[in-house]
């Protein structure tokens, strides 16, 4: 079973699957938002073909840990997703990883791509919460 980081945005989503085990974080892609029913469409489709058993939303908490706008975004996000889905999801605090990938590019004399720091920002996500899950079970 794999884990599945979602990093949400309106124009872009990036994608992060773990390995099979849930031990590894590693970016996928990074959907473009044409329309709200092909972006579930190609979720889906990740999930079905991953083997997906467990997905983590970003929720961008402001500097003080308090709800944003965009949380309210992903607050929807997650009730159309769960009408299509039985997939345990789970809000996961995202602050700083985008500006954090952006940084770990810039190290590795990466071009900044936009669509690569949204995948790279789900992976960041994915991998903290994977290292949080495996401190907590040991």
């Amino acid at each position: 079973m794999r884990v599945m980081a979602i990093d949400y945005g309106e124009n872009r989503v990036g994608i992060a699957l773990s390995d099979p085990l849930g031990v590894i974080s590693q970016p996928l892609t990074t959907i473009r938002v044409k329309s709200q029913k092909a972006l579930f469409r190609q979720i889906l489709e990740i999930i079905q073909e991953s083997d997906v058993g467990l997905i983590i939303i970003g929720n961008p908490l402001s500097h003080k840990g308090e709800a944003t706008k965009m949380s309210e975004q992903i607050s929807r996000f997650i009730k159309q997703l769960k009408k299509m889905t039985d997939i345990e999801i789970k809000l996961w605090d995202e602050r700083f990883t985008s500006q954090y990938a952006m940084n770990i590019m810039k190290e590795m004399k990466v071009k900044k791509q936009k669509d690569l720091v949204d995948q790279v920002a789900a992976s960041i996500m994915l991998d903290e919460y994977l290292r949080s899950s495996s401190t907590c079970t040991t």
